[in-house]
């Protein structure tokens, strides 16, 4: 972990480098540039995956117009990126290639920065980037697709540390297929692919630039192109994926609301659930995952206690499915303190009750600027997790019947508590009382004895 943490600073330190010398080429607006160095950091990757494999890789790109060539031919970088993007876009050997890799280059902007020696700056600050780090293009692609979300978007910003990603899998086997329904850029499942084996990565999103950079994301984090599937899709709509997933992991997008369902939508059963909001995903997973598969997702922890989400999480809670809810800590994706809370649901049952484990009070630390929170001795909590162990304000087994005595509120204050109560001496404290009486008495002669005196 010590060593993870290392290189984020040397990531944040050499994007920083990168940054300082765009301002002294004169881009003061910054955000766009640095769109175009993820771009030029994906084709290099593409470039020395080129050279060094000799799998089917879904694309095509002549030595004339691989990266080492910008280098070298300084001139004519605009002219070698156009041939050579032409070239993996366009000559593909399948259906599936052409998903993957179609529009995998259209956020280059050739008529916004259309000077050759834009490119050459961006070009010297991918070299810096990749000079000043230890870590890998994939690594360095998760960081920096996250800090462009950063920049434009300074609510909710999802970036999980290390720790926090082996608490998410805490105790997952490896899986054939995950699926992600709100797969935002890619990070998480890149992530996720870092920390357990997984085959196939499937996911969705609405937006197509999110979409791109989720492929570009899992590309350069060594993921065929074979094994990935994302579509630009609403989840307003059903895909029909044609596979079951062992694993559905998703951090729903706080707070969101939306268009209605149709009636007819077979996700959502007999649930009566008409308006996008964050339960959406977990039925949408829970819809399509394997008999023996499971469901991690991160929700605002006000989702817990909503009374719409009642007759949803009673017929999770009844038939045994929720095996464990995690509140997590307040900070831990960036600037924003919304409370959250790690559900994880078993389509097969395999606990009796819900294992609740608190760690809103847990010692964190925080990384870097952007405050994104490190949970300390995380190795710990995972033991207590895998253990199911019981411990006074951390940890609480609930069963259904103490659920249903809640009305089916899962908040986490109601099964475990967050602070320890003193226990009291009912005799002593009545004896304090009397003596506490016996002197205000005694004070309250003394005092009319003194005024007495003053009056005579």
């Amino acid at each position: 972990m010590q060593e993870n943490n290392h290189k984020q600073i040397e990531i944040t330190n050499s994007i920083n480098s990168a940054n300082r010398m765009l301002v002294a080429s004169g881009f003061h607006e910054r955000s766009g540039a640095m769109t175009q160095i993820a771009c030029l950091l994906g084709y290099k990757y593409l470039s020395n995956n080129i050279s060094n494999n000799s799998e089917d890789i879904g694309y095509e790109l002549n030595e004339e117009f691989r990266y080492e060539k910008l280098l070298i031919n300084k001139g004519e970088v605009i002219e070698l990126l156009k041939l050579g993007i032409e070239q993996i876009t366009q000559n593909n050997n399948s259906i599936q290639a052409s998903d993957v890799f179609f529009d995998l280059f259209d956020m280059i902007d050739f008529n916004r920065f259309n000077k050759n020696e834009f490119w050459l700056t961006f070009i010297d600050a991918v070299e810096k980037i990749c000079s000043e780090t230890t870590a890998t293009i994939g690594e360095i692609m998760i960081f920096m697709i996250k800090y462009l979300s950063n920049d434009k978007r300074r609510d909710f910003i999802f970036m999980l540390t290390e720790d926090s990603i082996k608490l998410l899998m805490a105790n997952q086997k490896d899986v054939t297929n995950i699926y992600d329904p709100f797969a935002d850029d890619g990070t998480l499942l890149a992530q996720i692919g870092n920390v357990i084996n997984v085959e196939n990565y499937y996911g969705q999103h609405p937006n197509r630039e999110k979409c791109i950079m989720a492929k570009m994301t899992l590309l350069t984090n060594d993921i065929n192109y074979k094994n990935i599937f994302i579509k630009c899709n609403d989840i307003i709509e059903p895909i029909p994926w044609n596979v079951k997933f062992d694993l559905g992991v998703t951090i729903s997008p706080f707070g969101i609301k939306g268009g209605r369902f149709n009636e007819m939508d077979v996700r959502f059963g007999n649930f009566a659930h008409k308006r996008l909001s964050e339960i959406s995903y977990l039925l949408d997973m829970f819809y399509n995952l394997e008999d023996d598969g499971t469901i991690r997702i991160i929700v605002p922890d006000a989702v817990l206690r909503l009374s719409s989400n009642k007759k949803i999480f009673q017929y999770l809670v009844d038939n045994e499915f929720i095996s464990t809810i995690i509140g997590l800590p307040g900070g831990l994706f960036g600037a924003n303190g919304v409370l959250t809370a790690l559900l994880i649901i078993n389509k097969t049952p395999k606990n009796k009750g819900i294992f609740y484990l608190n760690l809103r009070n847990v010692k964190n630390r925080s990384l870097g600027k952007k405050r994104a929170t490190s949970i300390e001795d995380i190795d710990n909590y995972i033991k207590i997790l895998s253990n199911k162990e019981e411990l006074e304000l951390t940890s609480n087994t609930a069963t259904i019947e103490d659920i249903k005595e809640n009305d089916y509120n899962l908040a986490i204050n109601r099964y475990v508590d967050s602070e320890k109560l003193e226990e009291i001496d009912i005799e002593q404290t009545i004896a304090n009382i009397k003596a506490i009486k016996e002197e205000l008495k005694q004070v309250d002669e003394e005092l009319s004895t003194k005024l007495g005196g003053l009056l005579n």
